[in-house]
């Protein structure tokens, strides 16, 4: 409603009731959307997305996880022993998520904003279906999801090391001979993290995340992770261990007082370590670090279910006048090889 008695707008009275019988109010022809968070690594995961199809198991990945042969040295004879036949593959198996929204339209809305409008409420429900499902897939991504079967998996079962994911993509990670489908969960409040660089207390320095890099990437048989993605606010207690040794180079021949378009740049909206980019996401809980290998650890979506639209439908046969649609979406977080990946907790130090 029109707010009276501010500016040069009367107070409330016979005059104000006149003016709001008779004037227009100038609208802004656009919506400013007042919550939701960008999420870095959602886009990143969705930009490798791979496929997937129908089947019982959407994605199902052959997965070795012993020696199937047995070697030995020789002598002058040249003898060996006879061969065992040692079964080493499983199969992962994961069922996808499948998302929906529905999206309604109302009789009443159709005729009303049919023509006279400033903002379109279709067009606004419909921009809101891809940030609500946008917002809901990156907070899943780093959540314990295991107690809703409808939910997707997340980067704590991939990379857990069975102490609270015991079974994996229907592999039990306990069970004799499956130590090699572990992932990597690592406590920062324990051993040299807590003794030596005190990351439970004052949360990562360039030292410390340089040692963690090295111990992941040996452990993942010699490969580093794409990045590392952490909470904004031990992302930036990190950042200030960089910000000490920053250099700024004078030029010359610029003025740095006389004009405000010249520039010294200072901080990093993101940070390399030992070649790792590292970078913030809103959605990582606080105190955790997530480490992902893009080689193989991927962002699945159904190709029948794609953010896929149904259109509008009507209500007539349900005795109402209107229409509705539904946006579903397929899809599912899964690492084919979760040694590849970290999962690190007990960060303290956080600034905000």
């Amino acid at each position: 409603m029109p707010l009276p008695g501010i500016g040069v707008a009367p107070a409330a009275g016979a005059l104000y009731t006149e003016l709001t019988s008779v004037t227009r109010r100038a609208f802004v022809p656009r919506l400013f959307v007042q919550m939701y968070f960008g999420a870095p690594c959602l886009f990143y995961m969705i930009g490798n997305a791979q496929r997937a199809a129908g089947g019982l198991n959407q994605v199902t990945i052959p997965a070795q996880g012993n020696s199937m042969v047995q070697g030995q040295f020789t002598g002058y004879g040249g003898g060996f022993n006879s061969p065992v036949i040692t079964p080493g593959i499983q199969n992962w198996q994961f069922n996808l998520a499948y998302w929906v929204v529905p999206v309604p339209l109302p009789f009443g809305e159709t005729v009303l904003q049919a023509t006279d409008r400033e903002i379109s409420l279709l067009k606004a429900r419909m921009n809101d279906v891809y940030a609500v499902t946008r917002q809901n897939m990156a907070r899943l991504m780093f959540t314990n999801n295991a107690s809703n079967p409808l939910f997707p998996d997340s980067f704590q079962d991939a990379f857990d090391d069975g102490t609270n994911f015991p079974t994996y993509g229907g592999i039990s990670r306990t069970a004799a001979g499956n130590a090699n489908f572990k992932g990597q969960y690592i406590n920062m409040a324990t051993g040299k993290y807590s003794s030596t660089f005190s990351v439970n207390i004052l949360g990562f320095t360039r030292k410390s995340m340089a040692t963690l890099l090295a111990q992941v990437t040996d452990a993942a048989g010699g490969e580093a992770p794409t990045f590392v993605v952490m909470n904004p606010g031990d992302f930036a207690a990190l950042n200030t261990d960089f910000i000490g040794d920053e250099n700024i180079y004078i030029d010359p021949n610029a003025s740095y007082t006389a004009s405000m378009s010249a520039q010294v740049r200072s901080s990093f909206p993101n940070l390399v370590v030992s070649g790792v980019p590292i970078f913030a996401d809103h959605f990582v809980p606080q105190g955790a670090a997530f480490g992902v290998n893009v080689k193989y650890t991927a962002f699945y979506l159904s190709e029948d279910a794609a953010f896929d639209f149904s259109g509008f439908f009507s209500l007539v046969p349900l005795g109402q006048i209107g229409q509705q649609g539904v946006v579903v979406v397929g899809y599912d977080v899964i690492s084919a090889k979760p040694s590849s990946g970290f999962w690190a907790y007990n960060i303290g130090g956080n600034l905000f």
